[in-house]
């Protein structure tokens, strides 16, 4: 798809959705001005950028996320170590989400970085259940959200505060929340009133074969885990969960990609770094939970 073709189709997806939307500046409700703009009723206007996104997010400041890191987590991504976790995401997602015959489900990924959870999960709950799924990823990091925009031009790009998101209330089926910090009161607020939020969240073991060698910690880390499910379960007292725990032989080229993208290698010294990196094989753990619930209703 061209440039221009991709511009026109994000144009026409916006147009059918524009209604998900609020004005980040006044709250008022939007609507597509032209073929590529975004305004809102008291003429706040927002264009689509030429990348395929739109920039919702007045006064951004330059973030820590840089283009290096956003190719790392893309590298990763697309060589499969994420797939199985993935997997039972959608399988919950698709065993809680039953939309009407004649409905899109709504889906926003908050904190989708480059994208790639977000566009493999619309494709699998697209195909299992044959109907449109209407995905929107939201990012504070714009290189993130270029990234995201030019690979995948059927879902909407959006460089965005998750703290003050600009949707509208209850415009989501489903808000995905991936290894990415969480607003929850936002999170309720965009949610239909048979909505879910799944969650997910490291395990206790992941990636400790880094831990261990860049740091020697042996413990196991299950405070943090716990800490964000009894917060989960304060706001979504039904929360449900389920842990997803597997083991993968890294290539000696992703090896890298894997260390640049957490934030473990990010204390560590170059010596250590290059300790590691020296490694001909590595085999690391993957050990998440996934917490999912519906807004309470009182």
């Amino acid at each position: 798809m061209s440039k221009k073709e991709h511009l026109h189709h994000l144009a026409s997806l916006l147009a059918r959705h524009a209604t998900i939307f609020r004005c980040p500046v006044c709250g008022g409700a939007m609507n597509m001005a032209g073929e590529r703009s975004l305004s809102c009723t008291a003429g706040h206007l927002f264009d689509l950028s030429r990348d395929g996104y739109v920039h919702l997010l007045p006064n951004a400041k330059p973030g820590k996320y840089e283009k290096e890191l956003f190719a790392a987590r893309r590298l990763i991504n697309d060589a499969g170590y994420f797939d199985l976790l993935l997997e039972h995401l959608f399988s919950v997602i698709n065993g809680n989400m039953r939309p009407g015959p004649a409905d899109a489900l709504a889906l926003l990924d908050a904190g989708c970085g480059e994208g790639s959870h977000v566009s493999a999960l619309q494709a699998r709950l697209e195909s299992a259940m044959n109907q449109d799924i209407v995905a929107v990823g939201a990012d504070l990091s714009k290189p993130g959200i270029v990234t995201a925009a030019k690979r995948n031009a059927r879902a909407i790009w959006v460089v965005a505060d998750l703290a003050r998101s600009p949707f509208r209330d209850q415009a989501f089926d489903v808000v995905t929340n991936i290894l990415s910090p969480s607003n929850y009161g936002e999170f309720r607020r965009l949610l239909k009133p048979n909505g879910m939020l799944a969650k997910v969240v490291p395990g206790p073991e992941y990636l400790r074969e880094f831990r261990q060698f860049l740091y020697g910690e042996r413990a196991r880390r299950t405070k943090a885990a716990e800490n964000t499910a009894a917060l989960f379960a304060k706001h979504f007292p039904d929360m449900k969960q389920r842990r997803v725990r597997y083991e993968a032989e890294l290539e000696p080229h992703h090896l890298e990609a894997m260390l640049r993208m957490t934030p473990l290698s990010w204390q560590a010294t170059e010596e250590q770094v290059r300790g590691l990196l020296a490694r001909s094989s590595f085999r690391l753990t993957f050990d998440f939970y996934i917490l999912w619930g519906k807004p309470f209703i009182g």
